[in-house]
């Protein structure tokens, strides 16, 4: 299969997930430095796509309130990020997705752009970003045709994003030359003020 080029790319922010680690709490409406951590993302990934939309499970009016499209999992109780990719392929438009989750708030500028010719120049359906040592599974791009690969997956009792990316035709990005700009925000102490 040929695949077109990602000219025009999905943004889709995951922020469905239940953020055990954090008490359970809506982490995309944490705040961070000030402001919510989804606005952070918002700011850093809207210049780079074509269209936006976030995926949440929670406070979905909130959510809505900053202007993009809000679409939740097709499957109940927080099933994990290859359920948000499923469920976005599944109600948004377009047929390459970009994946970022709702808690990186350093979200690489060059991001989409480097998955996206590596897309191209490797021809592959999957683009994933790698730190040097650790697979980012859900900071990739995605062609639509993921969407039956997915399904089958889940379908099967697998929520593992990484092994499903390596169960793929797939490329990965290397962004160990800016790994500060993949660190999540998983812990309610990297929160506090001054902790950037």
């Amino acid at each position: 299969m040929i695949l077109p080029a990602p000219t025009t790319i999905t943004g889709i922010i995951l922020a469905g997930g239940q953020a055990r680690r954090m008490q359970g709490q809506d982490k995309g409406l944490l705040p961070y430095q000030g402001r919510a951590l989804i606005e952070h993302v918002c700011e850093r990934l809207h210049p780079q796509v074509t269209k936006l939309c976030l995926n949440a499970n929670r406070h979905q009016a909130t959510y809505q309130r900053y202007g993009y499209p809000v679409v939740g999992d097709l499957w109940p109780d927080f099933p994990g990020p290859l359920a948000g990719f499923y469920s976005a392929l599944q109600q948004c438009d377009g047929e390459w997705f970009c994946f970022a989750p709702c808690d990186t708030p350093r979200l690489p500028g060059d991001l989409v752009a480097r998955l996206s010719e590596t897309a191209t120049q490797q021809q592959v359906p999957v683009v994933a970003v790698t730190d040097g040592q650790r697979l980012h599974g859900t900071l990739c791009l995605l062609h639509r045709s993921c969407e039956s690969a997915l399904l089958t997956y889940y379908q099967q009792g697998h929520h593992r994003v990484q092994e499903w990316i390596r169960s793929q035709s797939h490329a990965l990005v290397d962004y160990s030359d800016q790994a500060h700009a993949l660190i999540n925000i998983n812990e309610p102490q990297q929160l506090e003020p001054g902790l950037s």
